[in-house]
């Protein structure tokens, strides 16, 4: 948009919110770039998305990788995928907003075409045996199975960590996932390989927020 953004939206409506949803009305002009908005009808807010630092930081992830890495096609499935994110993280209380976070980064990387392979080994394509321990591949792209990851210098993934990747990933993750931090650096360093040309600077300051992870006694 060019112009009207800022100002009022008429009839009462207050401007955008940086995380709301709704129907803009433009002013489209042909062989422009930029457009002047007319008027937007809110549908959804989102206020609750600034009840802690987490959480904003949390949506403004999502909407950075977004803002990086989209073209201008019109992509139903990812403007979902964005809708669902951050309704998660707004309904979220404040022990599985560090799940919530991650999940919705994943399930954008996952629309736009870069899921993890997770289910068999990266390099050998065979199945995972139950308790195997292997490590994350990088450039590759997925998991290596214990055999083939001798020589991967990826942080070891074990069979809990790679079931809740595998469930961060599609969305079906409700609990409070073991070590954050340890999941974020694995999103970050994927995200780093295979999505964007340089690190999200939410996810640098989002680090910093989290507590460090607890080691089992």
């Amino acid at each position: 948009m060019a112009k009207g953004v800022r100002g009022r939206t008429g009839r009462g409506h207050l401007a955008i919110g940086t995380f709301a949803t709704g129907t803009v009305s433009l002013y489209l002009k042909n062989h422009r770039d930029l457009q002047t908005m007319k008027d937007f009808s809110c549908s959804r807010i989102r206020d609750g998305l600034g009840r802690d630092v987490l959480r904003f930081w949390g949506a403004s992830a999502i909407a950075e990788l977004v803002l990086m890495h989209a073209d201008q096609e019109r992509r139903p499935e990812l403007f979902e995928a964005i809708e669902h994110g951050f309704d998660a993280l707004e309904c979220a209380n404040s022990t599985q907003v560090p799940t919530a976070t991650l999940s919705g980064i994943w399930q954008i990387t996952r629309v736009l075409g870069f899921e993890p392979q997770l289910k068999t080994c990266i390099r050998c394509d065979l199945d995972f045996v139950e308790d195997e321990v292997g490590r994350f591949d990088f450039p590759a792209g997925g998991i290596a199975c214990l055999e083939c990851s001798e020589n991967i210098e990826g942080p070891r993934i074990g069979p809990v960590a790679r079931l809740q990747i595998m469930q961060l990933v599609q969305s079906r993750i409700d609990d409070v996932i073991d070590y954050p931090k340890k999941h974020l650096a694995v999103l970050s360093q994927f995200l780093s390989y295979h999505v964007v040309s340089r690190p999200l600077k939410s996810l640098e300051f989002i680090q910093q927020l989290l507590p460090e992870d607890v080691e089992p006694q």
